[in-house]
């Protein structure tokens, strides 16, 4: 058996022989080995600089009393830095696990996307987590930014969980089981430290000095750097570092001061990351050696095979890209794919190359495009461009104005003399006579070209143009893309287009699956690539990775019985984890399944990309499937299972922990955790949601005042809570739990996960009435709040969801059919928030109002409505959101009675062009002269008391079909009367009864808004 401290001598025995320099743990306490000097200081700068270094580490927090078989409070991490980072890395990374003892074959080895980020040290970089069977062995980084510098040479990073991988080597299930050497185990070394310090650092630590400790670290750092002395003042920093971490485990600190104190500690560590960098620039970079590497030969034009810079534009080949890369995030695979095709399409549309079609694929490790009959070369194409008239293009002498430079730049010329253009002198100008005035013309003419000489050229920044959410450098490279490049492919049918990026030369080359074919293989035309790529255990298709993911979970549902849950979610990741995915049924502990079914899920889907397995009666099955991406077997199953046990105990002791604590003691936790430095404490959102809780009450006539008072106040409970710190996606679902363990009312303890509701886009609504209320209070609470402190949602910016807020208000008064008078909330809800934080109520009032219009405009369209309905029915506002929406959807029917519609749209056209711009006057019955003008008006007096109470009883449908009954009365009237009568008073009168028309119909829609074809 590999004891522990074999596995650090095998790991220092393998970097030694890769020439780097062992090291030794730093003498502080510190929560990673990055904040070691060795990478922290060292990373900085131009020198190379290789170490590696066992780091004990300490986070606070993350004790659990010796109790969690995977999670403590001491760990030790095995750090290598190498900087710049070797073009090979992953390779060596992977080489480094056999030498340890690991048979790469026999594990499933995942890179999953992990973008690293230290606040504190004012340090990021984008990378991964290490999976090996489900389980996180390493934290794998190239850093870009350190102390607030941008890096260069970037800095490779590899942080090995030692205590994890001793895990799986000696097949133990619990870190204190580990075997140390042939006598002591891990836990007889420090299994008392873990209890005791856990104990120290939640429970028994002095706030007071740990305070104390941090204002001194701090000054004392600021001391060294004015005394020159950056590596004192480096050790302060993490000082103060753990005095706040120290702190953070005691709950002292509130979220609005914790954003404080890690700013207090970044500006330090940055401070001291310029004066490191000014020293060694002082004592000349004395790491720095003269020896210069030989410069990669580049390639040129002339290396593309003659068949190619001599095809003809009537030849027609498949041309294929592939971007061969360490492993993209999942999300990137199909960003990639979208942004390459379309950088492609601009390419070949720009340059007039014809072409069938492009088809993309795309795996972790690849993004590909084919372009199916792609022209061998660009025909010649002539082109007449229209200039500016003579006389605007020269001026009285003969010389050219600014109009006429400018013409001549945009067709790439030199300018001429207007004599020689009148004398044929330039044979690609021209003078001709447009509509009586003389114009200039050039004749433009574009030679055929290459494609493959224009692909050679525009590829290289092609490809480094490719739009993904992040990019990174690597090694000491001027260049960024996803993940360090590491091959391309560029073949033009049989032929090699071998442009360069960086260090890399595209060829024909080809790899296969990293683990199931890790070799490259030769392409010998394009049309080789699918069915060679699979030979290699890869499958580049997306959707047809999906469909052989989802065709398993089909088998899987029927021979288990069983549900397979989070499949949209869980499938979109891992069909972009994968090359060659296969399917595994994994189990649980079924001692697990107390835990709330929402943690259990949590952990499955958000942590390990798993599928959660229903039973047919809606409870979960201490079953999951496992995606791995290399063929199964049972040393996978087991180390997935054994990765999932650790985190489902972890749920478990947390829960335990929760419940034993009344809720009056989260209640008063509440009071010292800032919801929004203007808007106060979550405790004091809570009392406000009570009273807005109660005014919705009494207007909708639901639930009762004793129980949304009661809900609203324990609303929040769950925010203190050890699983959520955990897992704060499951705020409301624990809050439901915690109240039903201390037996509150099972419709408060609904109300509490109601509340958050919807979710998100399409998310289920809250259901019962108490849910419902505390809902609506608490967007109507956030919608307010931050109107009044100047917070608002803009078209780039919306960091507190508002959007998301009022959507969910609008759903679920349609949903429920509530007639809620909007202002007379807004109003309310604005008396229960201080004086003292209004920036302006009248304009909040009116800002918030003209949200609301906006979000309206954009819901209803879910409702099968079209735009312009939607606007027609928002003419008598939207005080009462169900009412309009009742009204649109009105409209909606009324306008499918096509015959009806059209007829009654076609007088309105009709009226509105006899009214114009005429000036409106009282209407007098005794100017009524013809029959027809008689009948409308006694129509519209017969009908007005039927329409008026269709209105009040909210019959919109009636009403509409009564405004219908207007058509033919409307009709006859401008048939037999002229509207514009010579009489003014007739003509004055006869306006006026047809602004009666048009004000009825404005009490339901403004036709205006209608648009007919």
């Amino acid at each position: 058996m590999i004891t522990f401290q074999e596995l650090i001598q095998r790991l220092n025995n393998f970097w030694i022989k890769k020439g780097v320099a062992i090291q030794q743990g730093y003498d502080l306490e510190v929560g990673a080995g990055t904040f070691n000097p060795a990478t922290f200081l060292r990373c900085l700068g131009p020198e190379p600089y290789s170490a590696a270094y066992v780091e004990p580490s300490r986070r606070p927090t993350d004790g659990r009393y010796g109790t969690n078989p995977n999670r403590v409070q001491h760990y030790f991490q095995y750090q290598v830095m190498m900087k710049p980072s070797p073009q090979n890395l992953q390779e060596l990374y992977l080489q480094s696990l056999e030498a340890i003892g690991f048979d790469l074959k026999e594990h499933d080895i995942r890179f999953v996307h992990d973008d690293w980020e230290s606040p504190t040290l004012g340090a990021s970089g984008l990378g991964w987590e290490v999976w090996m069977d489900g389980m996180e062995v390493t934290q794998f980084t190239y850093f870009q930014n350190c102390g607030g510098l941008s890096l260069k040479p970037v800095t490779g990073e590899i942080t090995y969980g030692l205590e994890r991988l001793a895990l799986y080597i000696q097949k133990v299930d619990s870190i204190f089981d580990i075997k140390w050497n042939d006598t002591l185990t891990y836990g007889d070394i420090y299994f008392r430290n873990e209890v005791e310090w856990t104990t120290y650092n939640f429970e028994a630590s002095s706030n007071e000095m740990w305070f104390k400790h941090f204002e001194d670290y701090e000054k004392e750092s600021k001391n060294c750097l004015k005394h020159g002395l950056v590596i004192p003042a480096y050790d302060f920093v993490m000082k103060a570092s753990h005095a706040f971490n120290m702190l953070d485990a005691r709950g002292v600190i509130s979220v609005t001061e914790r954003t404080g104190y890690i700013a207090r500690v970044r500006s330090l560590a940055c401070e001291v990351a310029k004066a490191y960098v000014k020293s060694r620039e002082e004592q000349g970079f004395p790491l720095i050696k003269n020896g210069v590497e030989p410069p990669i030969e580049r390639t040129t034009f002339q290396d593309l095979d003659d068949e190619l810079i001599e095809a003809k534009p009537t030849k027609k080949e498949d041309f294929l890209l592939e971007i061969g890369s360490e492993e993209l995030p999942a999300s990137f695979v199909t960003t990639g794919c979208i942004n390459l095709e379309r950088l492609i399409r601009n390419l070949l549309t720009k340059e007039s190359i014809p072409f069938d079609e492009i088809e993309m694929y795309g795996t972790p490790r690849r993004i590909t495009a084919v372009v199916k009959g792609l022209a061998m070369a660009k025909p010649s194409q002539e082109e007449e461009r229209r200039g500016p008239a003579v006389e605007v293009a020269f001026n009285e002498k003969g010389q050219l104005t600014p109009a006429g430079l400018g013409f001549f730049r945009s067709i790439k010329k030199e300018p001429a003399h207007l004599s020689d253009i009148k004398e044929g002198k330039e044979k690609d100008l021209s003078i001709r006579e447009q509509s009586g005035k003389d114009y200039l013309f050039a004749n433009l003419k574009t030679e055929g070209r290459s494609t493959a000489l224009i692909l050679f050229e525009h590829l290289p920044d092609l490809i480094l143009n490719v739009d993904f959410p992040k990019k990174m450098r690597w090694s000491d490279l001027d260049i960024a893309y996803a993940r360090p490049l590491r091959w391309i492919v560029a073949l033009f049918g049989k032929h090699v287009i071998p442009f360069q990026i960086g260090n890399i030369t595209a060829s024909r080359n080809s790899f296969g699956h990293s683990q199931l074919c890790p070799w490259d293989f030769a392409l010998l035309k394009a049309q080789d690539y699918f069915h060679l790529l699979k030979n290699h255990k890869v499958i580049p298709d997306i959707t047809e990775r999906k469909s052989v993911i989802e065709k398993k979970l089909d088998e899987l549902e029927k021979s288990h019985t069983c549900q397979i849950l989070a499949r949209e979610k869980v499938l979109e990741e891992v069909a972009n984890l994968t090359e060659w995915p296969e399917l595994i049924v994994g189990s649980f502990d079924a001692n697990f399944l107390k835990v709330p079914k929402e943690v259990l899920i949590s952990e499955m889907v958000e942590h390990q990309k798993y599928f959660p397995m229903e039973k047919p009666d809606g409870t979960l099955k201490n079953q999951f499937v496992i995606t791995a991406n290399t063929k199964p077997s049972p040393k996978i199953k087991e180390g997935n299972e054994r990765a999932l046990s650790p985190r489902l105990a972890d749920g478990l002791a947390l829960y335990d922990l929760d419940v034993k604590v009344s809720l009056d003691s989260f209640i008063e936790k509440l009071k010292s955790i800032t919801f929004q430095k203007d808007l106060g404490t979550v405790y004091d959102k809570t009392e406000r949601l009570i009273k807005h809780g109660k005014l919705l009450q009494k207007l909708l006539k639901i639930s009762t005042p004793e129980k949304i008072e009661r809900a609203a106040t324990l609303s929040k409970c769950d925010i203190p809570s050890k699983m959520i710190y955990e897992f704060p996606e499951l705020q409301g679902y624990m809050g439901r739990y915690y109240a039903l363990a201390h037996k509150e009312d099972p419709e408060v303890a609904d109300s509490i996960e109601e509340h958050w509701r919807p979710r998100g886009e399409g998310g289920e609504l809250p259901k019962t009435e108490t849910g419902i209320l505390l809902s609506l209070a608490e967007k109507f609470d956030n919608l307010v709040g931050f109107s009044l402190i100047g917070i608002k949602a803009t078209s780039s910016s919306d960091p507190y969801a508002l959007r998301r807020q009022a959507f969910g208000i609008i759903k679920i008064i349609i949903d429920n059919q509530f007639n809620l008078p909007l202002k007379t909330v807004l109003e309310g809800i604005m008396k229960h928030f201080p004086q003292s934080i209004y920036k302006g109520k009248e304009e909040s009032l009116k800002e918030l109002e003209e949200f609301f219009v906006a979000r309206v405009k954009t819901v209803f369209l879910d409702y099968d409505v079209s735009k312009d309905e939607v606007e027609a029915s928002l003419s008598g506002g939207i005080d009462d959101i169900f009412d309009t929406f009742c009204k649109v959807k009105a409209l909606h029917s009324f306008r499918a009675q096509e015959d009806k519609f059209t007829k009654l749209y076609e007088v309105y056209r009709r009226a509105k062009g006899q009214i114009g711009k005429e000036n409106f006057q009282n209407f007098s019955e005794s100017l009524l002269v013809e029959h027809a003008e008689k009948e409308l008006h006694h129509h519209l007096a017969l009908s007005e008391k039927p329409f008026t109470e269709a209105l009040e009883r909210h019959a919109y449908d009636q009403a509409y079909l009564l405004i219908s009954d207007i058509q033919p009365h409307l009709a006859k009237l401008f048939d037999e009367v002229k509207i514009l009568s010579d009489d003014s008073k007739i003509r004055a009168n006869r306006i006026a009864l047809l602004k009666r028309v048009f004000d009825r119909f404005f009490l339901l829609l403004d036709f205006g808004k209608i648009r007919v074809e």
